[in-house]
């Protein structure tokens, strides 16, 4: 079970406080990691398989987990062939599964991305690696803050 930092559950949104403030840009992140992210590969593992691409490959669909040359497994026709006459002409997607149970690559292979598009990936992982942490940054007891006016103390 993947823990959950600092929240009592998974998308755990602390109270905002005033020297805690969140702008439209970081509620936006937070919106793209629960909805578009693939988090599952983000991990790295999937089906005790670990991932032979980077981490800001996998997460934006930009290539085969295992990095498979055209490798087929499902998916869906893309042709309609419940016209009449068309059924004998569409053929079906041929699938050649190597039973690893991980999901062929959905996004575009070839693709070269931006280096704003790293950029955008390395912010987003930094709010993803803290997504649930209820202590604003800080702990709960105040117990650092008396640990580093000792320090100060001398």
């Amino acid at each position: 079970m993947p823990t959950v930092l600092g929240g009592p559950y998974n998308g755990y949104s602390t109270k905002q406080t005033i020297t805690n403030y969140k702008d439209s840009d970081q509620t936006a992140i937070r919106r793209i990691l629960r909805s578009s992210w693939n988090t599952q590969q983000a991990g790295g593992v999937v089906n005790t398989k670990k991932r032979i691409i980077t981490p800001f490959r996998a997460v934006n669909n930009l290539g085969d987990f295992l990095s498979r040359k055209n490798y087929v497994c499902g998916g869906s026709n893309q042709v309609n062939a419940s016209k009449p006459g068309w059924k004998g002409h569409i053929g079906s997607i041929l699938s050649h599964c190597d039973g690893t149970g991980v999901a062929a690559g959905s996004g575009n292979m070839r693709h070269v991305p931006d280096s704003s598009d790293y950029i955008r990936y390395k912010k987003q992982n930094a709010i993803n690696n803290t997504y649930n942490d209820s202590s604003n940054g800080g702990d709960q007891s105040n117990g650092s803050y008396v640990a580093l006016m000792r320090v100060r103390r001398f």
